[in-house]
């Protein structure tokens, strides 16, 4: 402001020179006239100056602009970057109840971790485990023995440590992986579901199967909180999975050991709870025993899950004369059949119907059968012989990590 009214004081000061200096300078030339020169003067100034000051606003006004223009994609790019981490974690539909719920199941599985006794130090030896074998429905691997000369008991024992050393410290350090093997529609092939499998990574980078850390974790009372991890692992998976397709099943097993938790089958629900929303994408598996076996509190926490809209699935299963329609009610839709045991000619497991009335009689409860561990193409024309609707095994895909999955 002070700079304007400088400039117009000027721009005064030289038009009363001109109005009272023209008629002294310029012959014969009227005062009257000298003032009007001395106003045109000042007018045109002003002019001028009014121009070049609106241009020059103008420009700085076009450069603030382009800078808030600026300001505003940067902060859009954040956000955008910001929207992906939580898309990634909490989901594309804002289901921050749920990541929040997963961070608390998180940080209680962490506290009973280090409310754990540490396990005794294994011996420095030489473990050979194994990396590149992997495992479908009944993993077999086992872990080649040590190179010293302590006897089979000390040998295995001292094996069993060094591997719950490395499970303990997996879970402690967030090393726990999810594979996945696909299980296709027959006899197109086509996936439609992926059973969800846990992978602990050791300090060297080695892979630790189930079949390898299975027998000590379990007496360990670490198979619930590998359960836990795997769940929530899954979950984030099938959030991200349903931005681009929404009619992929995960399977998701659930051990005995998790069930017969009270406390960890308790924050099982209240999890699921919090995640019910992905109910028509998320299959819970229990082996045939320990739905035979469950108590009253495992019973009644299932009713819970399949009011929630969650559906579950059996695998393992040994026997087949038990009521369908009962357990169709209870929500199961799934029932993993060893495909061996499914194969025309083949004795089969005890059931109450002829074999080939098997599927129908699933299908009328809204049951699907799923042939397992199928292995080889003779196995899959047995299986379409007898109208098996769907595959699961290492001919159709072996576990693999989600990144390596189409």
């Amino acid at each position: 402001m002070l700079y304007h009214s400088v400039i117009i004081i000027a721009y005064a000061l030289t038009a009363v020179v001109i109005a009272v200096q023209t008629p002294v300078y310029v012959q014969g030339v009227d005062p009257i006239a000298g003032y009007w020169a001395g106003g045109v003067f000042f007018l045109l100034c002003a002019l001028i100056h009014d121009f070049i000051m609106r241009h020059v606003e103008r420009a700085r006004f076009q450069r603030d602009l382009l800078k808030m223009r600026s300001d505003l994609d940067m902060a859009e790019s954040g956000l955008d970057r910001f929207d992906n981490i939580l898309g990634r974690l909490a989901g594309k539909d804002g289901n921050m109840d749920s990541f929040a719920a997963e961070m608390q199941i998180l940080r209680k599985l962490l506290k009973q971790l280090s409310a754990d006794p540490a396990p005794k130090k294994a011996e420095e030896e030489e473990i050979i485990l194994s990396v590149d074998e992997e495992v479908s429905e009944e993993p077999t691997e086992k872990v080649e023995p040590a190179r010293n000369s302590k006897g089979p008991a000390e040998e295995s024992h001292s094996q069993d440590a060094a591997i719950l050393e490395i499970v303990r410290s997996g879970l402690q350090e967030n090393k726990v992986d999810l594979y996945l093997q696909p299980i296709v529609r027959l006899p197109q092939r086509r996936t439609l579901f992926y059973e969800a499998f846990s992978r602990i990574r050791g300090p060297q980078g080695e892979v630790i199967t189930p079949g390898q850390y299975l027998a000590v974790a379990e007496s360990a009372g670490l198979i619930g909180t590998i359960d836990n991890l795997l769940l929530i692992r899954c979950v984030q998976l099938i959030r991200r999975v349903r931005q681009r397709n929404a009619d992929i099943g995960f399977f998701v097993n659930v051990s005995a050991r998790t069930l017969n938790d009270t406390a960890f089958f308790r924050q099982f629900v209240e999890f699921l709870d919090q995640n019910k929303d992905l109910s028509e994408s998320l299959i819970l598996e229990f082996a045939q025993d320990d739905i035979d076996n469950a108590s009253e509190v495992i019973q009644k926490g299932l009713v819970t899950l399949a009011k929630m809209g969650f559906s579950f699935s059996v695998d393992h299963v040994q026997r087949l004369d038990f009521d369908f329609g009962e357990l169709g009610k209870r929500h199961f839709r799934y029932l993993k059949v060893a495909a061996a045991e499914l194969l025309p000619g083949r004795p089969g497991l005890p059931m109450d119907i002829h074999p080939d009335d098997l599927r129908e009689a699933l299908l009328r409860e809204n049951i699907e059968l799923i042939a397992s561990m199928v292995e080889d193409e003779d196995t899959v024309i047995g299986l379409l012989d007898v109208e098996v609707g769907f595959g699961q095994g290492f001919l159709f895909g072996v576990p693999r990590p989600p990144q390596s999955v189409n």
